[in-house]
């Protein structure tokens, strides 16, 4: 089954509706000094949210807007999520990052994004998948967000080499949304796919709101069309 995959929860009664939506990875940005101070969640929520998502089986990701080594490993061994997502590119993952997660926080996953800009996004998916769990391919890069956020596609001739090149799982993110991630899967046929601009109301001064409705057609349409595949 294809994974689905909903950033940004803001809000603990958000996550509960998430969920309830069928989506099974959720990710959020704790408390950290990168990202927009909008979407960032307070420990107390997020630790409500963790809560309830491992008590129905979905996946956590706490995701990592900052380049400082040592504030990402206060924050994931006090949140203990299921996966670290190191989302930026003044800091990106590297072996020994991987090594000190493996050792430090046993059982916890990395998930490396790869900025899709050209074919050299293969090449370093490639080097990321020799010490990373899971990757996340996305679109454009942004000051507070890093890389994604853009709410545009790229090539997925790219992420569907990707995805037959690395043995890794990977995630398709990007501008996805209920109207695109039917073709997205029968052409990539990923491990799982990413929604956040086109599941989600944004409003000027930054804040976001995901858009149930659309959260639930989207993971309806994946893990529809992946049973019509057969995909695991």
């Amino acid at each position: 089954m294809v994974k689905t995959q909903i950033y940004s929860i803001v809000n603990y009664n958000e996550a509960v509706q998430v969920m309830d939506a069928g989506a099974d990875h959720i990710g959020l940005v704790p408390m950290q000094s990168g990202g927009i101070p909008a979407h960032r969640v307070p420990f107390d929520v997020v630790e409500l949210i963790y809560a309830e998502a491992k008590r129905r089986g979905v996946k956590t990701i706490s995701i990592m807007l900052n380049k400082d080594v040592e504030e990402m490993f206060f924050i994931i061994k006090k949140l203990n999520p299921d996966i670290v997502h190191i989302a930026g590119m003044d800091y990106t993952a590297d072996q020994e990052f991987a090594d000190r997660l493996h050792k430090e926080c046993p059982g916890m996953k990395l998930m490396q994004a790869v900025l899709v800009d050209d074919r050299g996004a293969i090449e370093r998916s490639k080097k990321y998948a020799e010490f990373c769990d899971y990757l996340l391919t996305d679109t454009g890069l942004a000051v507070a967000t890093g890389i994604g956020a853009s709410g545009e596609t790229h090539d997925w001739d790219i992420d569907r080499e990707i995805v037959e090149t690395v043995n890794i799982p990977v995630i398709i993110a990007g501008g996805l949304g209920p109207d695109n991630v039917e073709d997205c899967i029968r052409r990539i046929k990923p491990y799982g796919v990413d929604s956040l601009s086109k599941t989600s109301y944004k409003f000027r001064d930054g804040v976001i709101e995901k858009d149930i409705p659309k959260v639930k057609e989207f993971c309806e349409i994946a893990h529809r069309v992946s049973k019509e595949l057969g995909l695991d």
